[in-house]
């Protein structure tokens, strides 16, 4: 499978933080080369730290622009000057499409619906995917045995719709390019074969 790069938002770090006991960082590394955090994305990230030790643990495999958890300061200029204008779009946010945009990225990262929303009015064209879709595609890929404890981890933090987990995999299959009817898409994420409510 070829593995690609992306930025990741705040929100999602922090979800994918919550998934830390579940190895998530490590089998990150199967389904991307690099993954980047914005400054502005480090920042917000870096606020509840001593409430949550476990972000300290990520902080601290960071490596500024380089490694597999690239601290990442480049950016698109003019790009992250007219995102930053737009309703809501947060400036890490902002710096995440920049950056998505200077490094030619396959994904940006995000948990955040009215993020996904108004970029989808204006660029169209990037791809933001959520934690629910790194889910997805690790598991798709063979890459994680554990799915459901890692939804259920998921689901007590950031709640999952039952209609979203359906479209994610239909999406995330598509994007791997891996043949998945309808029926097993259902059957495979139904609450109760998941153990969520």
């Amino acid at each position: 499978m070829l593995r690609r790069t992306a930025v990741v938002d705040n929100d999602a770090l922090i979800n994918l933080t919550h998934l830390k006991e579940f190895n998530i960082f490590h089998s990150l590394r199967s389904l991307f080369s690099q993954v980047f955090i914005p400054m502005e994305v480090l920042k917000e990230y870096e606020v509840m730290k001593l409430k949550e030790p476990d972000r300290i643990w990520f902080l601290e495999k960071l490596k500024p622009d380089h490694g597999f958890y690239s601290l990442c300061t480049k950016y698109d200029s003019i790009s992250l000057a007219i995102l930053k204008t737009t309703r809501d779009i947060d400036a890490g946010e902002a710096e995440a499409v920049a950056q998505y945009q200077k490094l030619g990225a396959h994904y940006i990262i995000s948990d955040d619906r009215r993020f996904k929303n108004a970029l989808s009015k204006t660029l169209p064209q990037v791809k933001v995917f959520s934690t629910l879709h790194v889910i997805a595609m690790l598991e798709l890929s063979k890459f994680i045995d554990n799915r459901n404890k890692l939804l259920q981890k998921l689901h007590s933090v950031s709640p999952i719709n039952k209609e979203t987990l359906i479209t994610t995999y239909r999406e995330s299959a598509t994007e791997l390019a891996i043949r998945i009817t309808k029926n097993e898409i259902y059957i495979k994420n139904k609450f109760s074969n998941i153990g969520l409510r």
